[in-house]
């Protein structure tokens, strides 16, 4: 790593860990009208802290994942039915997986550090295997070795089993 990129990081963390340390003051002017301060509401009504020294990054994330995920992803994935948000899921997963096989293709034709079969078969078993597929007969990539091919395709077996089972019950 350059020491420009070392600086640079060193930098960020401080801003960072300084942006955590600040308080910010919530203040509610006589009118109404709410303002935020990092100085505090002088004649405005008395002033609280919203966060704290005492009130750590931990805690907030404790404090946020104590949260279902209906609560967490609840207001951008309301206009989605069941099997949309399985669409996109797969989608998502599939275009991940793509990039995967791309690249290991690619570190294999430069002899590189390659991409570990279970890190692919991960990829595909939650949910990627339409873009393993696609990337296997696009960049012919893995659509050789019969051992991965005999547990992708018993991926794929178990997703169209599930879904099956799940559509038509």
């Amino acid at each position: 790593m350059s020491p420009m990129r070392k600086a640079v990081l060193a930098a960020g963390a401080w801003y960072f860990s300084e942006a955590l340390r600040a308080e910010v003051y919530r203040c509610v002017q006589p009118d109404g009208v709410v303002q935020f301060s990092d100085r505090g509401c002088a004649s405005l009504q008395a002033s609280q802290p919203l966060a704290s020294e005492s009130q750590s990054l931990a805690a907030y994330f404790v404090q946020l994942m104590g949260q279902g995920p209906e609560q967490l992803l609840g207001p951008w994935l309301s206009g989605f039915g069941a099997v949309q948000l399985l669409l996109l899921a797969y989608a998502l997963m599939s275009l991940l997986c793509f990039v995967a096989y791309w690249r290991d293709k690619r570190f294999a034709i430069a002899g590189q550090q390659r991409t570990p079969e279970t890190r692919l078969h991960l990829l595909e078993l939650l949910g990627g295997w339409p873009g393993g597929l696609l990337a296997q007969r696009l960049i012919r990539h893995k659509n050789r070795k019969l051992s991965y091919q005999f547990k992708f395709w018993l991926i794929v077996a178990v997703h169209l089993s599930v879904l099956g089972y799940w559509l038509f019950g």
